[in-house]
C-alpha cells in the first residue's frame, strides 16, 4: 500500500516512517486528520464495561484528561519515565496511553533521538493525545492485546490503569512482554485492593469503582505473580493505598537461551514488594 501521498494529511508530530518501521508486516494502516494512524479502520470493538464506553467518547475522554492530572499530581505519574529508566535515544510504548498525559513525559526522557509510542483503542482519547504531540511523539489506534507493533521493537513499555479494564490481562502483559527487547523494562499501574488499616477507608471506594467500570481488582501480589509466570524478572512492586505499581524486565537473551536448552535461569529472578500509605 502506498501511502506518500496521504502522509501529509497526517498531524502526528513523529514522522511516518518512524513508525512504520515499528509494525508488524501484516498491519495496514490508515492515516487521519486528528493525528494518529488507524490500524484498525472499520473494525469496532464493543466496550466491555461502562467505563471502556464513556471513555470512546469526546466528552468522556475529556473527563478522563482532567481526572487523570488530579491523579498524577497524587500518584506520581510523572515518574514513570524515571521508574522505566529511560535514556535518550531509545524507544518507549505507553500501552493505554489515553490522552497522552504520560506519553509525553516519555517523550522528554527519550529525547529527540528517541521515539515514544502511544496506542489506545479510543479515537477521542488519540485525537487529545495528538494535540499535546512531540516531535518524537507517535500515536497509533491499536488493541491491547493486539498490538501492531513487531517483536522487541522498543526498550521499554508502560500500562497506567489500563490492564485492569481489558477483559483479557494475560494477553495484554503477553503482547507487552513481547514488544519489549530481551532485557528490556516493563512498568505496569493498576488499583489494587488495600490492605491494613487504610482498607477502611479507601476499600469501599475502591470497590464501587470496580463495580461501575466493570475493572478486576488486584490483589497486592496478583500482577507480579503474573508477570512471573510470564518469563519476567527482577520483579519489584510497590503499592500506595490503592494504587499499584510493578515494574519488571523480560528475559535477557541468555536467560531466554537457557530456558528453552531446558537449563533452568530461576535463580536470576527476584521479588519483592513494599506497602505505603499517605
Amino acid at each position: 500500500m502506498d501511502h506518500s501521498s496521504e502522509s501529509e494529511k497526517i498531524s502526528t508530530r513523529a514522522s511516518v516512517e518512524r513508525l512504520e518501521k515499528l509494525l508488524r508486516r501484516d498491519v495496514t494502516w490508515v492515516p487521519t486528520s486528528s493525528g494518529y494512524l488507524d490500524t484498525m479502520a472499520g473494525e469496532t470493538v464493543p466496550p466491555p464495561g461502562r467505563a471502556q464506553a464513556a471513555w470512546q467518547s469526546s466528552l468522556g475522554a475529556a473527563m478522563y484528561q482532567r481526572a487523570q492530572r488530579v491523579m498524577a499530581s497524587l500518584q506520581r505519574f510523572g515518574s514513570v519515565a524515571d521508574q522505566l529508566q529511560l535514556r535518550p535515544g531509545q524507544t518507549v510504548v505507553d500501552v493505554g496511553c489515553g490522552p497522552g498525559n504520560v506519553t509525553t513525559g516519555l517523550a522528554d526522557a527519550v529525547g529527540p533521538h528517541g521515539l515514544a509510542v502511544g496506542v489506545d483503542l479510543s479515537a477521542p482519547m488519540l485525537t487529545r493525545a495528538a494535540q499535546q504531540a512531540r516531535p518524537n511523539m507517535g500515536l497509533l489506534r491499536g488493541n491491547a492485546t493486539n498490538l501492531p507493533l513487531r517483536d522487541h521493537c522498543a526498550d521499554a513499555t508502560c500500562a497506567t490503569l489500563v490492564i485492569m479494564l481489558v477483559p483479557e490481562p494475560v494477553d495484554a502483559l503477553r503482547e507487552m512482554i513481547r514488544i519489549v527487547a530481551p532485557g528490556g523494562r516493563l512498568l505496569v499501574m493498576v488499583p489494587a485492593l488495600s490492605v491494613g488499616s487504610g482498607n477502611a477507608v479507601t476499600g469501599p471506594i475502591t470497590d464501587r469503582f470496580v463495580r461501575f467500570a466493570g475493572a478486576r481488582p488486584f490483589t497486592p501480589d496478583g500482577l507480579s505473580l503474573l508477570l512471573d509466570r510470564l518469563g519476567c524478572d527482577h520483579i519489584h512492586s510497590h503499592q500506595q493505598c490503592n494504587m499499584l505499581t510493578v515494574r519488571a524486565r523480560t528475559a535477557s537473551a541468555r536467560d531466554s537461551k537457557s530456558s528453552s536448552s531446558g537449563k533452568s535461569s530461576s535463580s536470576g529472578k527476584s521479588s519483592s514488594s513494599e506497602q505505603g500509605s499517605k
